[in-house]
């Protein structure tokens, strides 16, 4: 941390300088970031992947969220909880015709606020990516909302039973933004570009200032830094901020 530090603080001051130490130090922050994104997410871990039919929904309209997990080593029994705001959004139903899983210990959960999604396949197990299932929805209030994977389990299937590291994606989670005759999809867009979650300063995108920010932070644990909502700011959130800055 301290190592990145010095180098956001070396480009401050190169900025002021020549041109040439102008044009090496983005260059050499860039391939610090680069490294530091390849550690954090690279191919030695698994994750829970959501991606949805529509992010912006009128009220009254269906649309679903379809679940993937990345397995990195064979997984043989995957548990999922899937957590949403019931009050804007109401499951209907979970499809699980193209699962990858072919065992379940129970037909998936829906309660009042979460969905949950138990089960396995033979053998080994599968690898890379698949679909676990699709949920389908139907949007109900107006406003912005998040249907999010809170709680992921996946165990290899090596006889033992091992639970496999996972991590937290970026894209464990997805924004919906509900809108009626009242409201227009236009204006709720221009809402959605501005608001990211690690853009610090507010200015619409994430910058080496807002990076510096967290890092002056960093030993404090602020939690407004806390940026996948585990409650901590953490490793994994440097992981999100870099990512996002990059990306």
């Amino acid at each position: 941390m301290d190592t990145i530090r010095r180098h956001i603080q070396s480009y401050t001051k190169a900025r002021t300088g020549s041109a040439t130490v102008h044009f090496l130090y983005p260059t050499f922050f860039m391939t610090a970031i680069i490294f530091a994104i390849a550690v954090t997410t690279g191919n030695d871990v698994s994750y829970v992947r959501l991606e949805t039919s529509a992010a912006t929904v009128e009220a009254g309209s269906r649309f679903t969220v379809d679940v993937y997990a990345y397995a990195h080593v064979p997984v043989n029994a995957v548990d999922i909880t899937l957590r949403f705001d019931s009050a804007a959004v109401e499951v209907l139903e979970v499809d699980r015709g193209q699962s990858v899983l072919t065992i379940w210990t129970e037909d998936p959960v829906i309660e009042k606020d979460r969905v949950i999604l138990r089960g396995g396949t033979f053998r080994r197990g599968f690898i890379k990516e698949h679909k676990i299932a699709s949920i389908d929805l139907k949007a109900k209030q107006t406003g912005q909302s998040d249907f999010k994977a809170t709680d992921v389990m996946l165990l290899a299937g090596d006889g033992a039973g091992t639970p496999v590291s996972v991590a937290e994606a970026l894209d464990s989670a997805v924004s919906l933004y509900i809108y009626d005759e009242n409201t227009s999809p236009e204006s709720i867009g221009v809402d959605v570009n501005v608001k990211i979650l690690t853009d610090l300063d507010g200015d619409g995108k994430v910058t080496l200032k807002d990076i510096s920010a967290f890092m002056s932070s960093w030993h404090t644990k602020d939690k407004m830094y806390d940026f996948n909502g585990d409650g901590r700011m953490s490793f994994r959130d440097f992981s999100i901020i870099l990512a996002t800055f990059f990306f």
